[in-house]
């Protein structure tokens, strides 16, 4: 764990622009290693910017402890969320829990291989709140300089993991207002042509714009159909007949099957 500030602060790079919620979860899953951990659980809830209100939670955490947190609403009682809300920085579970639920919650962790963790809290500029979780079976950065720097590397990574978020959350709604707009013609003509197996900058060429402008127009038609991709976009609106690119014969008699005579 020498280099786990170095390892972390390539993780949060791969959090600057991550595509999909699931690419976020695959980061932290895999910085649970390096954290000395099993498992990890991250939430954050929404600020004031953001309405309606949202709540985000990405863990692996096993599926009978999960079960069981939700069936006891154990959020009300449970002193790692509870100090979470309230805490700055990272701060370790053990010795927090006290009362017989609390007691019974942490019981069920250890059965389920979760007896030492730690927790570390981000706060954002609009009222956000983010909580990163690390736990397993055994004591996590026991002497001190290590916890310092496994404490402060986690910040980083709740701090990235949290703008991530937050950035993806922004995102899902713009696009969700945008789904609500009617294709373009621009933007079915981009797609009709792209399905066709022309390139951007062919495409270009024939709207007479940049091909920038044409991954803008398939950008948008993704977000207004309501999927993640340019490619996805030009499948759907296939699929649903908004654009066709079978190549009829000209209108006429000439080239039609029909006969036609006096």
């Amino acid at each position: 764990m020498t280099d786990i500030l170095h390892t972390t602060a390539d993780l949060c790079l791969q959090l600057d622009q991550p595509r999909r919620l699931s690419s976020v979860r695959d980061v932290l899953g895999r910085s649970t290693k390096l954290f000395g951990a099993t498992f990890f659980m991250f939430g954050m809830r929404t600020g004031k910017n953001i309405s309606p209100p949202a709540q985000i939670v990405l863990s692996n955490y096993p599926k009978r402890w999960q079960a069981y947190y939700d069936s006891q609403q154990a959020h009300r009682f449970d002193p790692i969320f509870n100090f979470g809300m309230t805490a700055t920085g990272p701060f370790r579970w053990e010795g927090r829990h006290f009362t017989p639920n609390q007691m019974a919650l942490r019981e069920l962790s250890v059965t389920c291989g979760m007896a030492f963790g730690f927790s570390c809290t981000d706060r954002g500029a609009d009222g956000s709140i983010a909580l990163l979780s690390f736990c397993g079976g055994r004591p996590i950065a026991t002497e001190p300089n290590l916890w310092e720097r496994t404490s402060t590397s986690a910040s980083m990574l709740a701090g990235a993991a949290h703008r991530a978020l937050i950035r993806l959350t922004m995102a899902r709604i713009a696009r969700a207002d945008l789904s609500k707009q009617p294709l373009s013609e621009s933007e079915l003509k981009a797609m009709e042509m792209t399905a066709s197996a022309m390139t951007a900058e062919q495409v270009a060429q024939v709207l007479g714009v940049q091909g920038g402008t044409v991954r803008y127009y398939l950008d948008r038609a993704a977000a207004k159909l309501g999927v993640e991709t340019r490619k996805e976009a030009v499948t759907k609106a296939l699929a649903e007949g908004l654009i066709d690119i079978r190549n009829f014969p000209q209108a006429g008699f000439t080239g039609n099957s029909t006969e036609s005579g006096a």
